[in-house]
């Protein structure tokens, strides 16, 4: 068998095995959805019907005291109470009415009536319109003026509540009735789809998988390797592996133009600087800077003339530092710089060199001289310990953000008034 005859036979074994393994997933995934969406709804009106029976009761109760406290000089602050709580439960009781007629649940979905909940509520029964009137004798209760009025209402009232719980009952029981029926089903439903998923794997073992590991070891029988090539190739290519390894991660965790360090290594090295703080108190700063009106060198003269720009303040933010500080792009125009075990007088004084050297440095171009200067926000924990990243950074940025509005070249601390600015 040639290669491309036998990748040909080895390719549409294996579609055929991914296909059969994807419709069992489809029709397990089916299954265990519609599971999941029935219990759901069954547990939703099961609910709303117990909550029904439960409310026809709650406004008989609710009534008898609306009745007393009306016509027993009780105060008006107690009749208001319990006049709100009975309207409140009818407004409930009418509500799971509704959805138990309808079948269009509180969560969003809906559950197929069943022609033994419709002949309930629509037909001989008709429980809807028991309900609906039930809850109109409570409204007329309520607006009834005479005590004699609103006594012979609340008989009436009793004896509707008394005729309508059967029914209601009937309805939980018939709700339960039909969840149980369900439930069963999509039992048998997934014994099925497990037992028909391990009689197709069988059947893919025997007929697709174990010819196709033949094959394979014979191949492998009739293949003579030469070991020492293979080692050597081997070799070299784990080589060039890991070196292209190395290269990506560089250029995953540094800028390309200027080589610095870029946002990812920021966040790593400054959550190390945190916690650092936090266990041992070892101080640090952050420094943001961004470039004063940057925006008109790139628009002016282009924006190969930003990135010698932004080059060249790098190399003058590495010769400013010592060994121990980090330097980082956070992207754009903005810089952060890291001390390490720095006071917050120390930091602010290194900060303010480095903004001194920036404007004294002379920035040339393809024969165009830059006046360049920066603006920076300083942030130390011993103004505030912060334990995240985003806080850290958020603060030296509001500092940042203070230097500019201020009139920009100059560096500002963060003080008590930012940590108030949202």
């Amino acid at each position: 068998m040639h290669a491309d005859e036998l990748k040909q036979n080895f390719t549409k074994r294996y579609v055929l095995a991914i296909l059969l393994i994807a419709l069992l997933s489809s029709a397990a995934f089916y299954i265990l959805h519609f599971a999941l969406s029935f219990s759901d709804s069954s547990a939703v009106v099961i609910n709303i019907s117990g909550q029904q029976r439960m409310l026809s009761q709650r406004i008989v109760s609710q009534s008898q005291q609306y009745y007393f406290y009306s016509f027993d000089k009780k105060s008006e602050k107690e009749v208001q109470e319990i006049r709100s709580a009975l309207y409140e439960s009818m407004e409930e009781m009418r509500d799971a009415n509704e959805r138990l007629s309808s079948g269009k649940l509180s969560n969003g979905s809906n559950v197929e009536i069943s022609n033994e909940i419709r002949e309930l509520y629509f037909g001989q029964i008709q429980l809807k319109i028991k309900i609906d009137e039930y809850l109109t004798l409570v409204d007329c209760l309520l607006h009834t003026k005479t005590k004699q009025e609103a006594e012979v209402i609340l008989e009436t009232l009793i004896l509707s509540s008394d005729a309508i719980l059967p029914f209601l009952n009937t309805v939980v029981a018939q709700y339960q009735h039909e969840s149980e029926e369900r439930l069963t089903m999509i039992y048998n439903l997934e014994f099925t789809a497990w037992t028909l998923t391990l009689f197709v794997l069988m059947l893919e073992v025997i007929f697709i998988f174990q010819p196709m590991g033949n094959k394979i070891r014979e191949l492998f029988q009739k293949v003579v390797w030469n070991r020492h090539n293979l080692l050597q190739e081997i070799e070299i290519r784990t080589l060039s592996l890991e070196q292209a390894n190395e290269k990506l991660a560089h250029l995953a965790s540094h800028d390309p133009l200027t080589g610095l360090k870029n946002r990812l290594n920021l966040e790593e090295e400054l959550a190390g600087l945190i916690k650092h703080y936090k266990i041992h108190h070892l101080p640090y700063a952050v420094v943001m800077l961004d470039i004063d009106w940057f925006k008109k060198i790139n628009d002016t003269y282009g924006h190969d003339a930003g990135d010698f720009v932004l080059c060249e303040l790098s190399e003058i933010f590495l010769t400013s530092v010592r060994p121990q500080d980090s330097v980082y792009r956070a992207g754009g125009e903005e810089f952060v710089i890291v001390f390490n075990r720095i006071t917050q007088e120390q930091a602010v004084n290194k900060s303010e060199k480095i903004r001194q050297r920036i404007q004294e440095h002379r920035f040339v171009y393809n024969e165009h001289e830059f006046d360049i200067t920066i603006s920076a926000g300083v942030y130390h924990p011993d103004i505030i310990e912060i334990d995240t990243i985003q806080e850290v950074l958020k603060l030296a940025d509001n500092a940042l953000y203070e230097a500019k509005r201020s009139g920009r070249n100059k560096i500002v601390a963060v003080h008590k008034e930012l940590l108030e600015v949202p």
